[in-house]
């Protein structure tokens, strides 16, 4: 099984996904979460980020203890002007994650265009 989900995971498969994600929240804007915001401000703020757009995807999970739907993150993408410096990208990946509780396989960190 992991065999197979190594297989489509490629690199290109995800630079498609995370382009999808990005394709989707430029397509069908809707005002920012308070979460995408302030993990841009925060992220904005770290050496060599420059100006970083966050968009944060959720799923609805069951609530504990049978207790009302939430919404949590399942994926996020960041769009920074200094991504594409490496480490950079490196670091701006990891504070994402970590705001998120998300696994780095969830998160994409991009460059913004010029």
């Amino acid at each position: 099984m992991f065999e197979r989900l190594r297989a489509v995971l490629t690199p290109q498969t995800v630079a498609l996904f995370a382009a999808l994600l990005l394709a989707c929240a430029l397509f069908f804007p809707k005002e920012g979460t308070e979460l995408e915001a302030r993990a841009g401000r925060v992220l904005s703020k770290m050496e060599g980020a420059g100006k970083v757009d966050v968009v944060v995807m959720t799923a609805k999970r069951a609530g504990a203890w049978g207790g009302a739907e939430e919404e949590v993150p399942c994926g996020a993408v960041a769009v920074a002007q200094g991504a594409d410096d490496p480490l950079v990208n490196i670091q701006l990946t990891q504070a994402l994650c970590t705001l998120l509780g998300l696994p780095s396989s969830a998160v994409s960190v991009v460059a913004a265009g010029k």
